[in-house]
């Protein structure tokens, strides 16, 4: 018996052991997201400390783009931006501080856990012309802890490669512990003195959005002629709130016949018209699903350092962080056409339907109507 429970208990602790070596994030290849404002339309940009952005806003902080891509157990990411090699000499001026970094909101735990969404910030920063990365844990209660760091942070070390036009982060995975779905905004940020203005994008997925659609019936079934209303759910790991529903054709699809409308997003509701004319078989419906990924925190505590009497800056800048994303996915209708009921089967149809009814009132009718007849027979005997 101790035997049996030494075995029970050796192969718990190595399947726990299992996991934990070889849990890993999903890896996707690689991902273009676009900031919607250009390099000459600087209105997406946040003041973060200060009110003076007028040594600020430059090019080398404006993301134009970024794209990012994971092995499963690291994420590589390209900020793409607006500066050139003219710019390199910026870096290395006094008083000034450039941050190119992520937030990351870990969907496994409350939205309430870090600062405003976010459950980590790693980043790096040129301070007086050499570069450090940081990572750190963010928490609600105002404060952060510092994961790692690095300092005098170069090339060399294989990590970011500072390039005109571009940056290049790495993030080791299993420093956040390797998680199954996470949300990432990515951010510049620039300073001059006591002024800070930063560049955020939204929050997107990770990994990358697959939708599962689910339809009530859940195999649409319309027979030639008919329409239909659909209620069906859209959502992915991160999101349920469906905000846009395109087809090829915008907001409806039409072909052979074949008409699906989107009667209302939120919850979905599909109204499927199918032509007496359309042809009998299976038909695949492509539509492009938006969902609406939100990293809100309600509430912030008023949080001060007990010493200092002051709280952390950081905590009063992520107040400014985005709350908000879009996973935008691709999903498919899949709707079966059937030809019209025959004579015999609408009968049917009809009989099962209303055929027990129907016998229940013609017995009652002929009850009523045999009691009546008798009466009227006693009547005319008594008569006679």
């Amino acid at each position: 018996m101790l035997l049996l429970l030494f075995l029970s208990s050796s192969l718990l602790v190595s399947n726990s052991v299992f996991h934990k070596v070889f849990a890993a994030s999903p890896a996707f290849d690689q991902v273009l997201i676009t900031d919607e404002h250009t390099s000459n339309q600087k209105n997406d940009w946040v003041q973060t400390y200060g009110n003076d952005s007028t040594h600020l806003r430059s090019d080398y902080a404006n993301i134009l783009a970024v794209d990012y891509d994971s092995d499963g157990k690291t994420l590589d990411t390209t900020f793409w931006l607006a500066s050139n090699s003219e710019n390199a000499s910026i870096y290395s001026q006094p008083l000034k501080h450039i941050r190119y970094g992520m937030l990351i909101a870990i969907v496994s735990l409350p939205q309430n856990s870090g600062y405003n969404g976010a459950n980590y910030n790693f980043y790096i920063e040129a301070v007086n012309g050499k570069w450090n990365e940081y990572l750190y844990q963010l928490s609600s209660t105002g404060t952060h802890s510092l994961v790692y760091s690095k300092t005098n942070y170069t090339e060399s070390f294989g990590g970011p490669i500072i390039g005109p036009g571009y940056v290049k982060l790495r993030l080791d995975l299993d420093s956040i512990h390797s998680p199954s779905s996470y949300g990432l905004s990515f951010y510049t940020a620039e300073s001059f003195k006591s002024n800070e203005v930063r560049d955020f994008t939204s929050w997107v997925g990770v990994p990358p959005a697959t939708i599962k659609v689910l339809t009530h019936p859940k195999d649409i079934v319309i027979r030639q002629g008919e329409e239909h209303l659909i209620p069906a759910e859209i959502e992915t790991p991160l999101s349920n709130n469906v905000t846009n529903i395109k087809f090829d054709n915008g907001t409806y699809y039409n072909s052979s016949g074949l008409s699906v409308y989107t009667e209302k997003i939120q919850p979905p509701l599909f109204k499927v018209k199918v032509s007496p004319q359309s042809q009998v078989g299976v038909y695949t419906i492509p539509f492009v699903a938006s969902l609406l990924i939100s990293t809100t925190s309600s509430q912030f505590p008023m949080f001060n350092d007990t010493v200092t009497g002051s709280g952390d800056p950081e905590f009063q800048v992520s107040k400014k962080y985005p709350t908000t994303g879009h996973i935008t996915s691709n999903g498919n209708l899949t709707i079966n056409v059937i030809p019209p009921l025959t004579i015999h089967e609408t009968f049917s149809a009809f009989w099962l339907t209303f055929g027990t009814p129907i016998v229940i009132l013609a017995g009652g009718a002929v009850g009523a109507s045999t009691t009546f007849l008798m009466d009227y027979l006693k009547s005319r005997r008594k008569h006679k």
